[in-house]
């Protein structure tokens, strides 16, 4: 029987596609094995980034809990940072520290760059692009669920505990080599013959990351994820929730839990600076959500935690 007109149409433009990520993802493990070989070799410089401030937490852009590799391979990358604007132009690398306040807008042409991200077992390694005048959008990306993958957390956060900016020429040759070895890292994951588990499906793993991106935006829903995907919301929930067993809007509820937690343990910010943070329009909200989560107040929740820990307070 032969096929339908349309049907073969649709197979055509399936095999087109495929062949379209495997070359981007070919090139993208060749950029990751030249990026290793620059951070060994000396010959890719490590912008400074500076380092985070929890009064900088409030303004334009999105921040994470655990620090972005970026290496810049087409064009450059204006960061707006709260001490003022850095530009990260091809060839280029820049560690992102954890709770850095910072937005993305793309300069020149052919714009490019690599994007790694792990926390806990989870990486993500993606290729942005220009999708629109002056931003940037994912082009291609794969994530990995994977135990090596909170190794690569732990280089990239050592190596922005001593910050690509410091004195010390050992500290910077230590530094380039932590971040020569989460390429590394990256690309054994990527590559892992015997993988953990199965790829999640590309629509699963780009709105886990537009939720990391989004998370303090408290337009962040299930309905404008969806219209950022080109699919119905209840679309949208069912595939995220076949493939996690898990619904949309919990998981959006959870790392923003998570993140609470995270400031309220580490930081002195107050707790309606946290709500802001974590995407709460109001602190009452806030507070009734928290308190949902963990049986306690943001307040009860971070005197009790110091109390466990010999009341020592952030510094």
């Amino acid at each position: 029987m032969q096929q339908k007109p349309e049907r073969r149409g649709l197979q055509a433009l399936e095999a087109k596609t495929a062949r379209n990520s495997a070359d981007k993802a070919r090139w993208m493990r060749q950029q990751l094995r030249h990026s290793m070989a620059g951070l060994l070799a000396d010959t890719q410089p490590v912008r400074p980034c500076g380092r985070p401030r929890v009064a900088d937490l409030r303004g334009e852009g999105h921040f994470h809990l655990v620090p972005e590799l970026f290496l810049q391979t087409g064009g450059s990358t204006c960061f707006t940072l709260p001490h003022g604007p850095l530009a990260l132009h091809a060839g280029e690398a820049l560690l992102m520290p954890p709770r850095m306040l910072h937005a993305e807008a793309t300069v020149g042409t052919a714009f490019s760059n690599i994007v790694v991200y792990a926390d806990g077992t989870a990486l993500t390694c993606h290729l942005a692009t220009e999708t629109s005048p002056g931003r940037p959008g994912i082009d291609h990306l794969e994530s990995r669920q994977h135990p090596h993958a909170a190794r690569i957390h732990d280089w990239l956060a050592d190596a922005a505990t001593l910050g690509s900016d410091a004195e010390d020429a050992d500290a910077r040759l230590q530094v380039r080599a932590l971040l020569a070895s989460a390429c590394a890292g990256v690309l054994r994951v990527l590559d892992d013959a015997a993988p953990r588990t199965q790829p999640e499906p590309p629509l699963v793993a780009r709105v886990r990351m537009w939720v990391n991106n989004q998370l303090g935006d408290h337009a962040l829903t299930v309905t404008a994820l969806a219209a950022q995907a080109g699919c119905t919301p209840e679309y949208l929930s069912h595939v995220f929730s076949q493939t996690t067993g898990g619904h949309l809007i919990a998981h959006i509820n959870r790392q923003r839990m998570a993140r609470a937690a995270h400031l309220l343990a580490e930081t002195d910010m107050a707790g309606k600076e946290v709500a802001w943070a974590c995407g709460f329009t109001t602190p009452s909200y806030f507070i009734q959500t928290f308190r949902q989560q963990f049986g306690a107040t943001p307040q009860q929740w971070r005197a009790k935690r110091r109390a466990e820990l010999g009341d020592t307070a952030p510094s």
